[in-house]
């Protein structure tokens, strides 16, 4: 007899189906996953890699202002940003600048706080924004610091940087250790204009150096974190041995504390390093990238398989980029500054270094603080500590 149509499906023929039905939902969740690590790396592309010289948002408001406190209403700021922290800023706003201090009030979105007038007074309804670096312009605009606009090669071209001789002669240092300041990604000269005059005081000429990529300068294309920017940093050193330096000290905020770190290892040149300021240095990019992105709902799934495609489409060199495996090569004395509150590098990689090398790791690690704003939260402590500790490398 003939089957009925219909009737109940051989047991063989099920389990073929649900295997079917099984492969397919493997297909479906390994498409989504390899999907969503394209996506991953694409937005690693645009946050960490591409280069972005547009100026930061004016994301408050100027609601009064005389010539000793500012009131400021957050637009777009984020709620937890530098506008409700206590320390100095700059504040920048169209066609002026000046400095604001110490919280008075808060009410809200609102916030009073003390001001000083450096390129007039902003007027009521003024969009504004507070800026880490404090002070604008060149050293001698901004700091009194007689300074000289300079320039020195690197295989990728010619880059400008300005050089400020000994600011105090007869200080310890005898012009001999030169500092050689390197910024954060994205950041230009002027980052070094908060700590320049600590550093020129105890007789440290100092060369403040650009790299590629940043505006106006050769560009290779992406931000490396140090994979290629140190050879630019090379030649700033070749630059400052030619002309007087026997010796330097190095300074690297955020991504320029990889590029230093970078150098160190890599450079011909690190034997010459007599000591290391870093400030949020970047010491390994995954743990940077992971910290970026931890409030995505992307899983880990996902995340792996991006980094593996930002790999290969960006030439990334995950390993070659975690500067903490090869930290007993350090030889040189660091001064270290991370704030606990950093929400763009981790504090535990610099916790990291401070636990892998306390013989030669001076480590101050600031409550409250945010990305490179240490000196911020209090400029005295921070100036303090990077006197005493170049007074040791000079010694």
């Amino acid at each position: 007899m003939r089957a009925l149509r219909g009737g109940p499906r051989p047991p063989a023929f099920r389990w073929r189906r649900g295997l079917a039905i099984l492969g397919l939902v493997i297909l479906v969740l390994c498409l989504a996953i390899l999907g969503g690590g394209w996506y991953y790396a694409d937005a690693l592309k645009d946050g960490a890699l591409a280069v972005d010289h547009d100026p930061d948002e004016l994301d408050l408001r100027v609601a009064a202002a005389d010539g000793t406190r500012i009131t400021l209403q957050r637009v777009s700021a984020a709620r937890d940003g530098d506008w409700t922290r206590d320390g100095t800023f700059g504040l920048e706003w169209e066609g002026g600048y000046g400095r604001v201090g110490a919280i008075l009030n808060r009410d809200g979105d609102q916030v009073v706080r003390e001001f000083t007038a450096v390129r007039g007074v902003p007027p009521a309804g003024a969009p504004a924004r507070l800026d880490s670096f404090a002070f604008a312009g060149n050293p001698l605009e901004a700091r009194g610091i007689a300074f000289e606009d300079v320039s020195y090669s690197s295989p990728l071209g010619e880059f400008p940087a300005w050089f400020t001789p000994a600011y105090r002669p007869g200080r310890p240092g005898s012009g001999d250790v030169w500092a050689v300041f390197v910024h954060g990604k994205g950041a230009g000269r002027e980052e070094a204009l908060r700590l320049l005059p600590a550093v020129s005081g105890v007789g440290l000429p100092a060369l403040v150096i650009t790299y590629r990529n940043d505006e106006g300068v050769p560009e290779d294309g992406f931000y490396r974190y140090g994979a290629s920017e140190w050879r630019d940093l090379d030649g700033a050193v070749q630059y400052a041995l030619d002309h007087g330096a026997r010796r330097v000290v190095l300074v690297g905020y955020s991504m320029g504390g990889g590029i230093v770190a970078s150098f160190l290892y890599r450079s011909p040149l690190a034997g010459r390093v007599a000591g290391v300021i870093l400030d949020s240095p970047m010491l390994d990019f995954a743990a940077t990238v992971d910290w970026g992105a931890r409030g995505s709902f992307a899983p880990w799934p996902v995340k792996a398989i991006g980094r593996a495609v930002a790999a290969r489409r960006f030439d990334i060199d995950w390993g070659d980029l975690d500067y903490l495996k090869r930290a007993e090569e350090l030889n040189a004395p660091i001064l270290l500054f991370h704030g606990d509150a950093d929400k763009k590098v981790p504090v535990a990689t610099s916790d990291e270094l401070a636990r892998a090398r306390p013989d030669t790791v001076t480590y101050v690690r600031v409550a409250g603080a945010g990305h490179v704003r240490s000196w911020n939260t209090n400029p005295r402590a921070y100036e303090t500590a990077v006197r005493d500790f170049l007074l040791r490398v000079l010694e």
